[in-house]
């Protein structure tokens, strides 16, 4: 995501200047205040998309887990309330859980919804925004923890693709990529807003995926716990 973040700290910084009549206006002290606070805000917005990237890359791999009999290995509380979750192929995740979002981003409410979501009538696992398919270019769902194995749909092979997004600089929504960052779609959700009517205590950020973690007290199974209200349980071994 390297370019991205630098993609989005240029542009929001030219879209600070780009307001140059009101922050010449500005003496040098408020004139370097503003440029603070605004560097602040873009490292929030590159916190957002690294969480969010994360997030669904670990769900990816959560779905897998459950289609493949995967288990986790090692589960750590770190200080700052995340968890670090290994699975048995050996990739880790940090997830951070809560139903609000961290300082509520100014209290705009930002609902993208990614997730997952099996066929009713093959059991085949795909990836939804807000509640709905997630379609790609071709019009086709979009397949979750797929493999090498078909998709049995015409014997074509299943691909697996984790959706990508990023934060568009200039209008600060979010867009979404399901072709590994090649194209990008505008989904016309605000990521980022200010004087969010809850900003002061962040009531409306609810920005994260997983919204719980739970051990069980015998410590032999994890579940997580999605914004949807959808969990998942595997073992730990």
């Amino acid at each position: 995501m390297k370019p991205l973040r630098q993609t989005a700290a240029t542009g929001l910084l030219l879209a600070a200047m780009a307001a140059g009549t009101g922050l010449a206006a500005c003496d040098k002290y408020n004139y370097t205040e503003e440029l603070q606070q605004l560097g602040q805000r873009v490292e929030i917005l590159e916190a957002m998309v690294l969480e969010a990237n994360t997030d669904l890359e670990a769900l990816n791999e959560l779905v897998l887990a459950v289609k493949n009999n995967g288990y986790v290995t090692d589960i750590k509380k770190n200080a700052d309330g995340s968890f670090t979750v290994t699975f048995n192929t050996g990739k880790s995740y940090t997830l951070r859980s809560g139903n609000n979002g961290r300082d509520g981003r100014d209290g705009k409410e930002a609902n993208l919804d990614l997730s997952v979501m099996p066929d009713p009538n093959t059991g085949v696992w795909y990836w939804t925004l807000n509640g709905q398919w997630l379609i790609n270019s071709d019009g086709e769902r979009v397949q979750a923890g797929a493999t090498d194995g078909k998709d049995g749909r015409n014997g074509r092979t299943a691909v697996a693709t984790v959706p990508q997004v990023r934060i568009n600089p200039q209008t600060r929504t979010w867009e979404i990529s399901t072709d590994g960052g090649q194209t990008w779609t505008d989904t016309g959700f605000v990521a980022d807003g200010k004087n969010g009517k809850d900003g002061s205590d962040g009531k409306d950020g609810k920005d994260d995926l997983f919204i719980d973690v739970i051990v069980s007290d015998d410590n032999k199974s994890i579940t997580f716990v999605l914004r949807d209200g959808r969990s998942f349980t595997i073992p730990i071994n």
